[in-house]
């Protein structure tokens, strides 16, 4: 079963943009009073135009059918509290005030469906009582997203252990660029955390077309659509991102996410092409590039001039450095020039280089299959090496060649027999991206703020 979004197709006027539709996008699982209570909420069908469902891959319980939804809310008394160390469920039962045959009743219930010897300290519990002073229901939270619910059923008491849903809510987000990415998304309601996790999602979605330690210049706008998390009506974090466009340098690029039927999901460009390279533009998030390929450099240890076939990228030690692209270790070692480094072999042409690291992954090894993005080392100064830097380079059939003019072709396309199913995910996103762009359009016409 998942969990649904619904979405109205046209969002309502509002000047608050925390999130894309704010108040509409609406769980169709509600917890109510800290208790699992199910029922979608929607406005009367002349408030708003038709809605469109979202789905996201989360598994949301099926509820035991003999047990009433509304005991939580009918509760006229709650205990609630977190496990002490060394307490145990059976003393908190009388704690509350059960007597010795109920605490028995529920134990009995609860240990064919959880381990109350793995119960933690910390963890909280609640106890709802009705009008007649007798328990209806147990919840305890062995973690965030699990709950154990003990009620009394027509036949007992009954246990179960189930998985609170996440509500996913899209949400808006306009910033133009001043100084890096990360920085300027700070700037808007992400707030430092958000805008970092945000920032790397952008990131890696535009590995393949943009170098974001080199590209991106003050001017540049970034919107994006994301996904944000709740447990209970609680922030959580951000999901994927939903449809990402930017403008660099007057060039836009644009992003949506697909999901097909076996649940993977990949970016590709609204036109269905892949946002994917079969290589990426840089092996290492760096702060700057402290040497080109070229045929002469004046080399700072041995203090002669001679070829420089890579491209150094001075980054903090220990940075990792990724796999340019699918393929084999061909060699992990090192020589008293190159110190410790890395050989991939990519197909029959290409072979890349990373030299100067610190050290390896454990269990690195020649002939080992790597995936485009995967760490294959961390970056240092082994060898002949005045700073910490990665000196990358790529070689093309036996020859270098400069990796910052290789132009890599794109991975497939989206499949042809996928296409429509694609169209309708993108035409839901890049419409409420849209929105969002009016609404921010508005807003700055209006005096408001840059940042959404």
């Amino acid at each position: 079963m998942r969990l649904k979004l619904v979405i109205p197709t046209k969002l309502r006027d509002s000047h608050d943009l925390p999130w894309v539709g704010a108040a509409v996008a609406v769980s169709i699982i509600l917890l109510a009073a800290g208790f699992l209570a199910s029922g979608a909420l929607q406005p009367a069908e002349s408030s708003l135009p038709a809605p469109v469902v979202v789905s996201a891959s989360y598994a949301v319980p099926d509820l035991p059918a003999p047990w009433p939804l509304s005991l939580a809310s009918e509760a006229v008394r709650t205990v609630e509290g977190s496990f002490r160390y060394g307490s145990n469920l059976a003393a908190v039962l009388r704690d509350a005030g059960l007597d010795a045959s109920t605490v028995d009743e529920v134990i009995r219930a609860a240990e064919p469906v959880f381990n109350l010897h793995r119960i933690r300290a910390g963890r909280p519990y609640k106890i709802y009582f009705g009008d007649d002073a007798e328990m209806v229901l147990l919840r305890y939270q062995p973690d965030a997203q699990t709950a154990m619910l003990v009620a009394r059923g027509e036949t007992g008491w009954l246990a179960s252990q189930v998985t609170i849903p996440v509500e996913v809510r899209p949400r808006y987000i306009h910033t133009q660029i001043h100084g890096n990415l990360e920085g300027s998304l700070g700037r808007t309601r992400l707030g430092r955390k958000g805008a970092i996790d945000v920032s790397q999602k952008i990131a890696d979605i535009f590995a393949w077309d943009v170098d974001f330690s080199a590209d991106i210049r003050a001017g540049d706008r970034m919107d994006v659509l994301v996904e944000e998390r709740f447990l209970e009506d609680e922030f959580i974090g951000y999901g994927d991102i939903l449809a990402a466009e930017m403008e660099i340098r007057g060039d836009l690029l644009g992003a949506v996410r697909y999901e097909d039927e076996n649940d993977l999901v990949a970016y590709y460009t609204p036109a269905g092409a892949s946002i994917r390279r079969t290589f990426l533009r840089s092996p290492v998030r760096y702060q700057r590039i402290s040497s080109r390929f070229t045929s002469r450099r004046y080399h700072p240890i041995l203090k002669v001039n001679r070829p420089h076939y890579g491209v150094d990228y001075v980054a903090p030690p220990g940075t990792p450095a990724q796999a340019t692209a699918d393929g084999t270790v061909s060699f992990v070692g090192s020589n008293s020039q190159a110190g410790l480094h890395v050989k991939i072999r990519h197909g029959g042409s290409y072979t890349s280089w990373y030299l100067h690291l610190s050290r390896f992954p454990e269990g690195l090894h020649v002939g080992q299959q790597v995936k485009q993005g995967e760490t294959i080392g961390f970056v240092g100064k082994t060898g002949l090496a005045s700073g910490y830097h990665l000196d990358y380079r790529l070689d093309r059939n036996g020859q270098f060649v400069d990796p910052l003019k290789v132009q890599f072709p794109a991975a497939d396309p989206v499949p042809p027999q996928d296409f429509e199913s694609f169209a309708v995910q993108r035409d839901r996103w890049m419409e409420l991206l849209r929105d969002g762009q009016t609404r921010s359009a508005l807003l700055l016409a209006g005096g408001g703020s840059g940042g959404s």
